[in-house]
């Protein structure tokens, strides 16, 4: 498991190893305060080696310290095989938001499209990956599980960026030229671009 703060990783893992990637800072998962603090305050990434029973563990750490956030998004792509990439404040991004009350998660991920590109006609496909990421907002802290759905738009439509969400730009482009603007933005967008990749 994967969690993200802007643009630092903590990789949660069982499979104990001595040495980890380059600019990683190896810990155990004996101090999860310690874990998060080096995530969020420390400027780095963190390789967290997990021993049995971690989950529900961590489980109950994010329930006790921070708000849970389910969130849902699209990968969408046109008929021509494009996908679509958004600027929002500054940043390479995809539409997701948060799954209101009384709405599936499938469903809060064509809505969130809709409202953040303007697109009315849209085919939802498979989930992809769910990612996960932390932030600290109106001083207190949130965990988001996003989970990504492959989709189809039908040619021909308006794209209208919804600039009230930061949104000021939205393009279909080439996969290798999205997988590029993506790794040049957040953790949680490099994830996807490393997941989904350019085929």
């Amino acid at each position: 498991m994967t969690i993200n703060f802007q643009h630092n990783s903590m990789v949660l893992t069982d499979k104990c190893i001595q040495f980890v990637p380059a600019k990683y800072m190896l810990m155990d998962d004996t101090n999860l305060d310690s874990c998060f603090a080096a995530l969020t305050g420390q400027n780095c990434n963190v390789w967290v080696n997990c021993k049995n029973g971690f989950m529900r563990r961590l489980a109950d750490y994010i329930r006790k310290n921070f708000i849970f956030v389910k969130a849902a998004g699209g990968i969408v792509t046109d008929n021509s095989g494009r996908r679509l990439v958004m600027t929002r404040n500054s940043r390479a991004d995809l539409p997701k938001g948060k799954v209101e009350k009384g709405e599936t998660i499938a469903e809060a991920a064509l809505r969130e499209t809709n409202e953040e590109t303007g697109l009315q006609n849209i085919e939802i496909g498979r989930l992809r990956l769910k990612t996960y990421h932390i932030y600290d907002l109106y001083g207190g802290w949130h965990f988001k599980q996003t989970s990504w759905f492959e989709m189809k738009a039908s040619d021909g439509q308006a794209l209208v960026p919804q600039t009230d969400e930061g949104i000021t730009d939205l393009q279909w482009v080439e996969p290798d030229e999205w997988c590029r603007r993506l790794n040049e933005s957040y953790s949680t967008m490099q994830i996807i671009a490393k997941q989904i990749g350019n085929n």
